[in-house]
């Protein structure tokens, strides 16, 4: 994929790196030094989660996580394939693993949403 297409790809390539770093770095921050919730368990997810912030922040580290490395994923295969059928069918691959991939970790936590 050439031109202005290429260079949006490419740039929220970056912007979920800084996401992520950021993110991650909230959410490590959250788990081991915030409160008496920071422990792993069942219960403390669950507080976590009944939190809007937390839940955009967890959502958005696993958008951020599954966008840059699909992303990744999708540009090292291309240096592997020729064709612009075969680029489409990669990237079409990609996209629904990705949404897939979103939808169960969206279902993954839900049960601690709900309680």
């Amino acid at each position: 994929m050439n031109g202005a297409k290429g260079v949006w790809g490419w740039l929220l390539q970056r912007v979920t790196a800084v996401g992520l770093i950021l993110a991650l770095g909230l959410h490590l921050w959250i788990l081991h030094f915030a409160g008496e919730h920071a422990a792993l368990t069942m219960a403390g997810v669950t507080i976590r989660l009944k939190s809007l912030a937390y839940m955009v922040l967890d959502f958005s580290l696993l958008g951020f996580a599954l966008y840059h490395g699909l992303y990744g994923l999708r540009s090292v295969l291309f240096d592997y394939v020729s064709g612009l059928r075969a680029e489409r069918a990669i990237t079409a691959a990609v996209v629904v693993v990705g949404l897939v991939a979103f939808g169960y970790g969206v279902y993954a936590l839900v049960p601690f949403i709900t309680g």
